[in-house]
């Protein structure tokens, strides 16, 4: 609760300075009418903790492993006949992330006042997406909230599951990437630096490698260079970050990755693995085909094919089957489409789509362990050729002079 600083006159006329704890000024003011003060002056203390907590705030994220934990945890609850009251006013005290239980008590002091849980749910977007929503929405619906919640669970699993391998697939060779660097800085700052004055003081033709190297090496101890180089890579980082949240910068990058030789391949299977899992979880909790592809759309994390998923939503709504525009279009496998038919004949969509999901995450895996099998001699024999430049820039100018003599 914030603390105000107050001057007052009392009903004797003398001048009062203070501070009193109070969730607003008007409270301030009324209690002390109450003891007949005359407020004058009052404003709110600065607290800097306060304002650093605040600011904290404002950074953190929602954790995907702990919504999935509460999902799971919300889904044993209900289904062991604990009312979700309850549930929620025990899983929104613990602390797996802060705007997670913040949000979780929020949604419980609605749920107390008579709101619906997709309704309570739906004040936090930051927390609760769309699917998330619209899940809990049709289990409500159904009165089968239980199932619907064990669904979800396993979506939000399987998809901390997926990003997990795609981290560890790209820690290697981002170390290797990040040591090369480290080594680079090193021999360019503090180990060819000590050659330079010997280099400059003797009668030698340099050659051209040795020349380019001590260029590189006056830029890099150069504070203007590097002053102008920081700001300039921090602009474009920020103008880029900027563009890419714009609706037509972020489908161009959507669309760029999609065409990257190596990352390409990778960004489709993700793309279809969670588009195949989450439309099959939407299907079998008993929402419409043409509601679930625009969740779908907004869940499937690449702007490109949610746009074509909600084409092909308005294809629907005119009685096409959503097997026939999945064939026409380029960005699915034709072995998809054949099995989404396939399921729309025998009425068991859902079961094989989740079967193409478990497909598609098996590729992912081999798919990024053949990447990262590739980028292992790829970042190596990078890191050799920088190791090697700088080795042959200081040992050639020596053997010259060493000939000479």
């Amino acid at each position: 609760m914030p603390i105000f600083d107050y001057t007052a006159v009392d009903s004797k006329g003398r001048s009062v300075d203070g501070s009193i704890e109070a969730p607003d000024q008007q409270a301030v003011i009324r209690d002390l009418r109450n003891i007949r003060y005359t407020v004058t002056n009052i404003r709110e203390r600065t607290d800097i903790l306060k304002f650093a907590k605040d600011f904290g705030k404002y950074f953190e994220r929602v954790d995907l492993y702990a919504l999935a934990i509460f999902t799971r945890q919300f889904a044993v609850l209900f289904n062991s006949g604990i009312s979700a009251v309850r549930s929620l006013d025990g899983l929104g005290r613990q602390t797996l992330n802060g705007p997670l239980s913040r949000a979780v008590q929020a949604v419980h002091e609605d749920i107390r006042m008579g709101y619906t849980l997709a309704k309570s749910m739906g004040k936090h977007p930051a927390v609760f997406d769309h699917l998330y929503i619209a899940m809990v929405r049709a289990g409500e619906m159904s009165g089968s909230m239980g199932e619907i919640m064990d669904r979800l669970a396993f979506l939000l699993e399987r998809e901390v599951k997926l990003r997990s391998k795609i981290s560890a697939a790209t820690t290697y060779p981002m170390v290797v990437f990040g040591a090369c660097c480290l080594v680079t800085f090193i021999l360019v700052n503090y180990i060819f630096p000590t050659f330079v004055a010997l280099f400059e003081g003797i009668d030698v033709q340099l050659p051209l490698v040795t020349r380019s190297l001590m260029w590189i090496t006056k830029m890099a101890t150069d504070w203007r260079v590097l002053t102008g180089l920081g700001i300039g890579l921090v602009l474009t980082i920020y103008f880029a970050t900027q563009y890419i949240k714009t609706p037509g910068g972020r489908r161009s990058y959507d669309g760029m990755l999609l065409n990257m030789p190596l990352i390409g391949p990778v960004v489709q299977k993700v793309a279809l693995s969670r588009f195949c899992r989450t439309l099959g979880t939407l299907l079998a909790s008993g929402v419409p085909v043409v509601h679930a592809l625009e969740i779908v759309a907004r869940a499937v994390g690449n702007e490109v094919i949610g746009d074509m998923l909600l084409k092909i939503q308005s294809q629907l709504k005119q009685g096409t089957r959503l097997s026939e525009p999945m064939r026409e279009n380029k960005l699915f496998p034709p072995m998809l489409s054949q099995m989404v038919a396939v399921g729309e004949e025998t009425g068991n969509l859902p079961v094989l789509l989740d079967k193409l999901a478990d497909f598609y995450d098996v590729e992912v895996e081999h798919v990024l362990e053949s990447l990262t099998s590739m980028l292992e001699p790829l970042m190596i024999f990078f890191m050799g050729i920088v190791v090697g430049y700088v080795l042959l820039a200081v040992f050639m100018p020596v053997y010259s002079l060493i000939e000479k003599f």
